[in-house]
Formats: C-alpha cells, sequence, structure tokens
C-alpha cells in the first residue's frame, strides 16, 4: 500500500514469506524498523533448513528494492521469515546484514 512500510515483492526465486529490514541509525545506536518485504516462494523453493540459499535469495530481493527505491547508504538488518496470516513470525530462515554503499551519499 503507498504510503506505509509494507512492501509486496512477487519473484520467480522467493509462499508468505517476509523479509523484515532494520536500519541502523547512528543518533539512536541500534537499529530500528524500516521496511517489510513479502516475498513469494515457488512450490520448489529452497530447504527450510538451507541457510545458504535462504541468504542468496534475500540479498538478492533486498539489493532489487534498495535500487528500485534509492535506499541510503548504511547498515541494514534482515531477516527471512515465514509468518502466519496474523503476521505472527513461524519460522526464521536467516538473518543478517546488508552493508549498502551508493554513490549518492553524502
Amino acid at each position: 500500500m503507498p504510503g506505509n512500510d509494507r512492501r509486496v515483492v512477487h519473484t520467480p526465486a522467493m509462499n508468505d514469506v517476509w523479509i523484515n529490514v532494520q536500519m541502523w541509525t547512528a543518533f539512536r545506536g541500534n537499529f530500528h524498523p524500516f521496511l517489510e518485504i513479502e516475498c513469494d516462494v515457488p512450490d520448489a523453493g529452497p530447504a527450510a533448513d538451507d541457510v545458504h540459499a535462504w541468504r542468496e535469495r534475500a540479498m538478492a530481493t533486498l539489493t532489487r528494492v534498495a535500487r528500485a527505491d534509492g535506499w541510503q547508504s548504511g547498515r541494514y538488518h534482515y531477516t527471512a521469515e515465514r509468518r502466519d496470516p496474523d503476521g505472527r513470525v513461524l519460522e526464521v530462515f536467516v538473518q543478517g546484514v546488508l552493508d549498502m554503499e551508493t554513490s549518492d551519499s553524502v
């Protein structure tokens, strides 16, 4: 929906998987909520315990969204997770940190 912090990305590489993104702020000295990305996973998606495959898929999605949205340089923490229809986390597939550098940053 326009104007909020949820974004739906339908990709051939990613059923009800979300990537929760938090952004580092030096002012606060910690991560704060930034964006939630809903992804589709094909029937032949990675096994739940295949951390490497989930990391690759999450990073590909994050990179694509970051470029499209023009994210600023900085550190972003992400978690790829399966959620129930009410938004509760059922399973975490992978989590990590994305250090983003752009040529537009000051």
